[in-house]
């Protein structure tokens, strides 16, 4: 078995979810097919246009985890709003990356966990949506909630939006409504690779996001230009994105903006970036 990043590309028209309640209906798809499909999920994080997920398994089984994870929440998805086709390959495509030495994973867990704020400016310590809580005792509640074995088929079904016949021993759901990550995540093996609650912090304030998703946004995809074409381009991007006519006007800040439009733009590598920009490619790091 190897450890795989699994995301699914952004959705750019609209969001995957409304409100909590499809959040907890997503929280809860997660946890039933970890479950039945016995996947050593590591860490997840559930954003409002795409998912993030950290697995240790066969790499056919990882396509298969994501797959039924996409298929369960289109269809309550298609069943409350409308709009079958929204988590379609074509328009959510996903992306399978095998991890192959421990320094990446521990920062392929810590992106994962960090999404929140890299994508949306969010507090990732106190974001519900994820599998922080799981880990070093974090913020999993002791109250076991509502223990789902005594509960009728009917209940189980309405509560989980699943018809999935699990027998889970002490299955519960906790007071917001969905099985707790510790339930089901491999919470072990993560405090194991870190050691202790200080590493995973380490490596949580440790900001590669920038790498990480130029690494993993390219897998798929080739150079579709060369260095003179971007550079032939530069001062319309510019000019579009920041107002300004010349790189050399613009912060470091806006440097690396403009680093993410072009991986974006045109797939181009850290190293490309770092040549048409000029810049350090140890700003990648």
């Amino acid at each position: 078995m190897n450890y795989y990043h699994i995301c699914t590309e952004g959705v750019k028209d609209n969001v995957l979810f409304k409100c909590s309640e499809d959040y907890v209906c997503a929280m809860n798809y997660v946890a039933i097919t970890c479950i039945e499909q016995d996947i050593r999920l590591l860490a997840f994080c559930i954003m409002s246009n795409h998912f993030h997920f950290v697995v240790r398994t066969e790499f056919s089984k990882a396509k298969k985890f994501i797959i039924s994870v996409k298929r369960r929440y289109s269809l309550n998805h298609w069943h409350k709003y409308g709009g079958h086709k929204l988590l379609a390959g074509r328009k959510h495509p996903i992306r399978i990356k095998e991890i192959q030495d421990t320094d990446y994973l521990k920062s392929a867990i810590a992106y994962v966990l960090r999404n929140p704020l890299s994508s949306f400016g969010e507090l990732f310590w106190v974001y519900p949506w994820s599998s922080l809580g799981a880990y070093f005792n974090g913020m999993f509640t002791r109250n076991p909630g509502i223990i789902l074995n005594d509960k009728s088929r009917r209940y189980i079904t309405r509560v989980l939006h699943s018809n999935a016949n699990i027998v889970e021993n002490d299955l519960n759901i906790n007071h917001s409504g969905y099985i707790p990550p510790k339930r089901y995540v491999d919470y072990k093996t993560v405090e194991s690779i870190f050691v202790t609650p200080k590493s995973l912090l380490y490596y949580l304030n440790k900001n590669r996001d920038m790498e990480m998703e130029i690494e993993f946004t390219s897998l798929s995809k080739k150079i579709s230009m060369g260095d003179n074409e971007i550079l032939d381009l530069l001062p319309t991007i510019i000019t579009d994105n920041f107002g300004v006519d010349s790189i050399s006007l613009l912060s470091l800040k806006q440097k690396i903006d403009l680093a993410k439009v072009l991986q974006t733009k045109f797939y181009s590598s850290p190293k490309q970036i770092a040549r048409v920009l000029n810049l350090n490619p140890d700003i990648f790091q």
